[in-house]
């Protein structure tokens, strides 16, 4: 079923659900004519409009649920049960250092070699549980399923707007609940950055800075919206992009939260790479540079997302946060911010790369429940519930860059 348009196909496939439904007859043709739609309905109407809501509704929010056609932003970011489901139990395996090759070094006559010596490994264990639980409610009033379903195109009309206006809350929200989560990855990395070596730019990458060191120049962030200094900036920045990407698919130590005591390796392919970028900056990209070029490039691999923006649509570049949840180096615990020291506000965030399992959103336990018309006011109430479970890992690969 087409939740944006319902053909006819779609309205007697429907109507024959919600008949076996009612009455158990069986399913209704699709080459239904209007006589017999008319028939069937005013008949099922007489039976029980209570289940016939019931079977409705359900059929509507399920739809909704399983199709979601719908494109919002930060969809790369919503799993299903099936990867992050319930109570996420993660195991890490560090690196461990060789061992001398006793063959060649340490055999002598009349000594054995002892092959049973223990190496237990360098095991991390890590939990994230935890949902948000948010609701919606849709009324339908009596006179408006009546109307419904008095012929074919009624009800295709009907089912198409309850569709739409159940999609585009839950996907609005759900969008907004992965901005959150950029925002809070965002200054947590940004604040790493600031606590830790300005120099070593694992974090965060301050491409204006990073720009001026390496040429020689003393450019501003006016200077890279226009004029003469664009063309080279940006170019710049598109290197900059896939050597960060090529770094990120190399077995190393960089562009993580590594825990005290654990000396876990990661590497990210570019299939596994999610990099979303602020689009009026890339547009700006393609127009300073042979945008054929740019498309061509390791992006193509990766889930590439061009934002609209990061916290506010009126000041598109910015992140403004003043309380984040951030790891723990030292003790592996997951921790709020301070916020008197560690307010985080960014005029100019380009965007970020980051691991598929550095964050992701799990829509579970998805609840539908329709009441009874109400016999005073002739309408029937249709409750959705859902639990939204998020996980941040800050030991996963995660870069954010900035026009600083």
């Amino acid at each position: 079923m087409s939740v944006n348009q319902m053909k006819i196909e779609d309205v007697s496939q429907l109507l024959g659900d919600i008949h076996y439904q009612v009455t158990g007859k069986g399913a209704v043709t699709s080459g239904i004519n209007t006589q017999n739609f008319v028939s069937i309905a005013n008949t099922l109407l007489q039976q029980n409009t209570d289940a016939v809501y019931n079977a409705l509704m359900n059929t509507i929010t399920k739809t909704v649920f399983s199709t979601r056609p719908y494109s919002r932003q930060f969809g790369g970011m919503i799993v299903d049960n099936l990867k992050w489901g319930g109570i996420v139990r993660k195991i890490q395996f560090g690196d461990t250092d060789a061992l001398a090759d006793e063959a060649f070094h340490n055999i002598t006559d009349g000594q054995s070699v002892d092959h049973y010596i223990v190496n237990k490994g360098d095991v991390l264990e890590t939990r994230y549980y935890g949902s948000t639980v948010y609701q919606d409610v849709m009324t339908v009033f009596r006179d408006q399923l009546v109307d419904a379903f008095s012929g074919p195109e009624q009800l295709g009309s009907f089912v198409a707007a309850k569709a739409n206006e159940v999609n585009n809350k839950w996907v609005q929200w759900t969008e907004d609940l992965a901005r959150g989560m950029i925002i809070n990855t965002i200054a947590a990395k940004y604040n790493y950055y600031k606590e830790g070596s300005g120099s070593n730019w694992m974090h965060s990458l301050p491409l204006i800075t990073m720009y001026n060191a390496d040429t020689g120049s003393n450019i501003t962030y006016q200077s890279i919206i226009a004029g003469a200094q664009a063309k080279p900036f940006w170019e710049y920045v598109r290197a900059k992009i896939r050597t960060l990407q090529r770094l990120f698919t190399t077995r190393s130590i960089m562009h993580y939260a590594q825990i005290s005591g654990h000396n876990v390796v990661r590497h990210t392919p570019y299939t596994a790479q999610k990099v979303y970028l602020l689009a009026p900056y890339m547009d700006l990209m393609e127009t300073s540079t042979l945008s054929e070029a740019f498309h061509n490039d390791m992006l193509k691999y990766a889930d590439y997302e061009g934002v609209a923006y990061w916290q506010n649509p009126n000041d598109l570049a910015r992140i403004n946060n003043s309380g984040y949840v951030y790891l723990n180096n030292a003790t592996g615990k997951y921790e709020e911010s301070d916020p008197e020291h560690t307010e985080v506000n960014i005029p100019h965030v380009l965007g970020l790369i980051f691991d598929e399992d550095m964050m992701c959103i799990n829509i579970k336990d998805t609840i539908i429940q329709n009441t009874p018309m109400n016999s005073r006011g002739l309408y029937f109430n249709t409750w959705m519930t859902a639990h939204a479970a998020y996980l941040a890992d800050f030991t996963e690969k995660c870069c954010i860059l900035t026009l600083e």
